[in-house]
Order: structure tokens, then sequence, then C-alpha cells
């Protein structure tokens, strides 16, 4: 199985105050992490540092290459917690947002390779029918279904995201995750997403990613529900984030009920 992601002890500071210690762990072709933690944890950080947004002491090494010397960026799709193309009120299209995620886009000649690429990411999406809809005219569920097709025009192998559900109504939440869950399960996508929904995520999710400055727990969902570690850091919401991935399958990933299964 291919490596995608491979960190190794990652050390960053803001003005000497330490935000993340000594993260290591790997990141296979195929899986799909779910990265949750505190707020103030590390998190949004960690995934920085893992795209060159940061610079971090220790090493980062993308597809097998040093990130230093890492130059295909069209294999990974990103999706920021908060686009400049969201806040902006320029009048552009929802098509023309897509059109932006094409590393060779411009604005004067737009071939007819890539406006199939285009409207294949916008098939995936869901999206097509606003193709030429104002992006800002959209709800904020379709807007994050665009900006996705904007991080899929280029067709990554790696889709890193940072809390995409924020905002989105309990629906378009629905959606966007049953969104994920097929571009992992049929385009072999792997993804690490950032995510408070832990519920309604743990369906599709195949790893959990628990990060308070350190890494707390990096592991299959099923060794997370056992994790006397992730259980004293969650505290009394340890049972509540247990049982509710539990209920995604009707039953303890390792054959217990969810009574016999407590950490409480």
């Amino acid at each position: 199985m291919q490596e995608v992601i491979a960190a190794r002890g990652i050390n960053f500071a803001y003005t000497r105050v330490p935000v993340l210690e000594n993260i290591s762990f790997t990141v296979q072709s195929g899986d799909y992490v779910g990265l949750i933690g505190p707020n103030g944890g590390g998190k949004t950080t960690l995934l920085k540092v893992l795209l060159g947004l940061e610079k971090a002491k220790g090493e980062v090494r993308l597809f097998g290459t040093p990130l230093a010397h890492f130059t295909d960026w069209h294999k990974i799709g990103y999706l920021a917690q908060k686009s400049p193309v969201a806040q902006s009120r320029f009048p552009i299209s929802a098509e023309e947002v897509v059109l932006m995620g094409l590393p060779s886009s411009h604005a004067l000649r737009v071939t007819r390779a890539e406006i199939r690429e285009v409207y294949d990411a916008m098939q995936k999406t869901r999206t097509r029918e606003y193709a030429g809809r104002i992006f800002n005219d959209l709800s904020i569920g379709q807007q994050q279904r665009v900006l996705l097709a904007r991080a899929l025009v280029s067709k990554p192998q790696l889709l890193i995201l940072d809390e995409p559900s924020t905002a989105l109504d309990a629906k378009s939440r629905e959606m966007f995750f049953d969104l994920l869950g097929e571009l992992n399960t049929h385009f072999h996508t792997t993804i690490l997403l950032i995510t408070h929904d832990t519920g309604e995520v743990g369906k599709y999710i195949s790893k959990f990613m628990y990060v308070d400055k350190n890494l707390v727990f990096f592991g299959t969902k099923e060794e997370f529900c056992h994790s006397e570690e992730v259980a004293r850091k969650l505290g009394p919401f340890a049972q509540h984030t247990i049982d509710h991935l539990h209920n995604q399958h009707g039953h303890c990933p390792l054959g217990a009920t969810c009574q016999e299964c407590r950490h409480g």
C-alpha cells in the first residue's frame, strides 16, 4: 500500500508557544482519516504544516517525496475552513470557481478538455445544475459542494479538508459526508478531514487521529472505541461519542454491546 503522508517528529510553535509537539504518523493510500481534538489543539496548524503553508521542525513526506522537493500539487485537493472565494462578493459563477482549481487554468482561454474536467468534478459533487449561477447567490451547503468540486477538478489522490461541515445544516452535512464517503469508496480518494461531527462521519472513516498538541491517538475506529487515553481526553463526552459510532453499525465493532463497552 502506498504511503501518502509521512510525518516524523513534527514540532511547531507560535512565538515560542508550543502548538505541536513530536507528531509522527503515516497515512496510507485509501485511508479516510478523521482528525479530531479540542479547539486550539493544533489540528488546523498540522494541516498547514503538511501542505507547506507553515514551516515546522521535523520531516514531512508526500507520496514518498520530502515536502521541500514536492511539486506534484495536482495530486492534492485542499478545502480550507475559510475560503477567500466564499468571503468575496466578486460576481463569479460556480463554474468559474471550479475552473480555478485546475493547475493550468487561465482567464483568456479555456480548452474543451478543461471544461470536461470541470463538468466531471461538478457531476461528482452534484453541482452541475449550479454551473452558470453566481457563486455567492448559492446557499452555504451548495457553496461548500462547489468548493469541493474545485478541490477535485485536478483529480487529486489526496483530499485534505478543514472542518468543511461548519455552518451547514443537518441535511447539508449528511449530503456532504455521503459525498466524501463515495469519493473514498468508489474513487479510492485518500481523505484527511478535520471534524467535530464524530458520529456523523464515523460510518465512513477508517481511522481516527486525535491531536491535542501531542498525538494522543492514531488508529482504527475499533481501537478508538477502546482507547483509555481517548476516554481520559474526552472526559464525560467519551461514551456519547462512542455510542454515536456504534449506532452507525447497530453494534460495537468488536462485538460488545454499547452497555458493555464503557470507559466512564
